[in-house]
């Protein structure tokens, strides 16, 4: 038997014409980024946010750095990822349970000590292997994301201070379509 929704619950659904839209597809495309690089390149995830073009991740390399040779192979591993229909789950953790599941990489690890209270949860999602705090929401799949691209790569700081650590930034954009994609390019 179903459960009716508790509150005062609304549903909302958005094309990507809508901004509203861009901005959901874009997250969910930055969560297929994160789990690209941090499959292919073990790389530490900090965030990964839309943009008003796109959407980009921030992650820690070490002494690494990608380059524009690298773009193809996470291309490459995104496609894979869109292609294998991963769904994307909300997952509530309590704090002590995201430190744990968290505890290999010391920029979740700070984000969480830093913005979550003793005693509150927060939301994460699932999609394939990546496991990523978040508030969504997302795509129900990835799917809907037919047409990927990597445009490029930069450094950034962490917290954005340049006595911290030294990260590098991917930017990438997608698409619902290949045809749009395509017709982005030649804008």
């Amino acid at each position: 038997m179903d459960r009716p929704l508790e509150g005062n619950c609304e549903v909302k659904f958005f094309s990507f014409e809508d901004k509203e839209g861009k901005e959901v597809f874009w997250h969910s495309s930055a969560h297929v980024l994160g789990e690209a690089i941090e499959i292919d390149f073990g790389v530490h995830l900090t965030h990964g946010p839309p943009t008003e073009s796109g959407f980009f991740y921030d992650s820690y390399t070490g002494t690494d750095k990608f380059a524009e040779s690298h773009y193809k192979k996470i291309e490459d591993r995104a496609k894979k990822i869109c292609n294998e229909k991963q769904k994307f789950e909300r997952i509530i953790l309590t704090k002590e349970e995201a430190l744990k599941m968290f505890n290999a990489n010391p920029f979740k690890v700070s984000m969480i000590d830093s913005k979550i209270p003793d005693g509150c949860s927060v939301s994460a999602y699932r999609c394939g292997d990546l496991i990523d705090l978040c508030t969504g929401p997302h795509v129900p799949a990835t799917d809907a994301i037919k047409a990927f691209k990597v445009l490029k790569n930069s450094s950034s700081n962490w917290l954005g201070k340049v006595d911290l650590d030294s990260l590098q930034r991917i930017y990438g954009i997608s698409f619902p379509s290949k045809k749009e994609l395509d017709e982005w390019v030649h804008i």
